[in-house]
């Protein structure tokens, strides 16, 4: 009905991306699960773009070709399985396996959904700059239209012919696993607006321009927690917490920026101590 979100997501991209991104950080590909992003974009119905390639090379047989794609069958079955989600498959043709018919099945359907009045929002999961045109066609019809789009993968002018561009970060990415995912492969902890820091002071540094100041908290448990806190404001602060140092490290430095201490860090951890 008019005013109901819609996500259309160009299913090679984000899975490309998302590989990677987890690769990076984990050392393994992640599990992509459609319906937390669906959630997110508040959407009614999603629909997943995308292509298997079963059509064996030269010298291939039947059997070699398409062992390797049936993940991503069961993952498109997967996928087409939850409840508003749509799979749209295209076709893979020529010397360089490239997909066919996918932008214009993405294309046509934004279109259709957004003249016939089904959508309202638009949310589009895409860096290709072809679809500049669709975008711009359906801002001029009233259809309120958002980019997600990753840092790596992106035609600079693409967001700016939305009505909304939305960088999708790590965290999100990582979001958009399966629980059995997550919980085998957890990141730290992350609350907006946690106030001034507290704890004791281990180092200080620097987060994007911003104060950052790592403290341990004594609680008896080996190894202790620990809180990375980015000063945002007086008195408030963005919070980072897990038992792991370096992961605290990682995570901030792909989530935001990263860190850089402070040379004179034990300088300033004595003082704390001493009370100056």
């Amino acid at each position: 009905m008019a005013g109901d979100t819609y996500l259309f997501i160009d299913g090679e991209y984000l899975r490309q991306i998302h590989r990677e991104v987890m690769r990076d950080f984990f050392g393994v590909e992640g599990e992509l699960d459609i319906f937390e992003a669906k959630r997110q974009a508040e959407a009614v119905r999603a629909f997943f773009y995308d292509s298997i390639d079963d059509t064996p090379r030269q010298g291939e047989t039947e059997e070699s070709c398409r062992a390797p794609i049936a993940p991503l069958q069961n993952f498109f079955a997967r996928t087409g399985a939850l409840s508003g989600v749509h799979v749209r498959l295209g076709t893979v043709a020529g010397k360089r396996r490239r997909q066919k018919e996918v932008d214009i099945l993405l294309a046509t359907d934004m279109l259709t959904h957004g003249f016939n009045g089904s959508m309202g929002t638009a949310v589009l999961l895409s860096g290709d700059l072809d679809f500049r045109p669709i975008i711009e066609a359906l801002v001029r019809h009233g259809v309120f239209v958002e980019v997600w789009y990753h840092r790596t993968s992106i035609a600079a002018e693409l967001p700016g012919a939305a009505d909304f561009g939305r960088e999708i970060r790590f965290r999100q990415l990582y979001s958009w696993n399966t629980k059995a995912f997550k919980d085998a492969h957890g990141i730290p902890r992350e609350d907006l607006h946690a106030g001034a820091p507290y704890g004791e002071l281990v180092k200080v540094g620097s987060v994007g321009g911003r104060d950052a100041e790592l403290h341990r908290h004594q609680t008896g448990a080996q190894p202790s927690p620990l809180s990375l806190w980015i000063i945002v404001a007086p008195g408030d602060s963005l919070c980072i917490r897990d038992y792991d140092e370096k992961l605290i490290e990682q995570y901030v430095a792909v989530q935001h920026a990263p860190i850089q201490w402070d040379a004179k860090a034990d300088e300033a951890r004595i003082a704390n101590e001493n009370g100056a």
